[in-house]
């Protein structure tokens, strides 16, 4: 008896300090899910930011985020000026416009290697993009402003879609698209709008931004 005794109370013992162990683990678990979940979010906010491919063009007025892995103080918002150039810390003005956003974020991460960080981390994101837009006015059901996405292409079918189409006074056949060129030309195209629609060998139109359309009324 005093042998069966002595086995059960080594049990409970035994019992007692898994129950501890595992109350432990779970307290500490909690305690590393919430600095995962803190660093989650504190990288969140800080990468706040507009996913593009590196083949993206910076132009002046997008606003990029900077930010450099471990180093809080140099982590930056800035908007891209009208010479193309970004005001960063310790390196001072870089021209990044009409790079791409790998390029510029190559060479962001080597003017910060060059003097001032040993092999820095460094991302890159878009926050906000330079507006480009085209005008589409005319015998459409609903006229005005048209956005261009930012990281791709707008047809002209997708683009008269976005107004509700040509009204019923109209004419598809007769779309005029009015295009300054980069030397500020002007020039004009007419286009078929039914028979891109219509006909499967016929390609839709890529926009440019600055572009207006003209929908005429048909001749009745």
């Amino acid at each position: 008896m005093k042998q069966l005794s002595l086995l059960t109370a080594l049990c409970f013992f035994i019992s007692t300090l898994f129950l501890q162990a595992q109350e432990s683990g779970g307290e500490s678990g909690n305690g590393g899910a919430s600095l995962n979940s803190g660093s989650a979010s504190s990288s969140s906010v800080g990468g706040v930011g507009i996913v593009v491919g590196e083949n993206y063009i910076l132009k002046p007025s997008d606003v990029i985020t900077v930010e450099v892995f471990q180093e809080l103080d140099l982590n930056k918002s800035v908007r891209i000026q009208g010479d193309g150039s970004v005001a960063l810390a310790l390196i001072g003005k870089v021209k990044v416009a009409g790079m791409t956003a790998g390029e510029a974020q190559a060479l962001i991460t080597d003017l910060y290697n060059r003097d001032y960080l040993v092999d820095p981390q460094i991302s890159l994101l878009v926050v906000e993009f330079s507006p480009k837009v085209i005008h589409i006015l005319g015998s459409v059901n609903n006229p005005g402003v048209v956005p261009i996405p930012p990281d791709r292409d707008l047809t002209l079918i997708e683009a008269l879609a976005s107004v509700s189409g040509v009204s019923r006074l109209g004419n598809p056949k007769s779309i005029t698209i009015k295009r300054v060129e980069e030397d500020g030309r002007a020039r004009q195209m007419e286009v078929n709008f039914s028979r891109i629609i219509q006909d499967p060998n016929s390609k839709d139109i890529i926009l440019k931004e600055g572009d207006t359309i003209w929908v005429p009324e048909r001749i009745i």
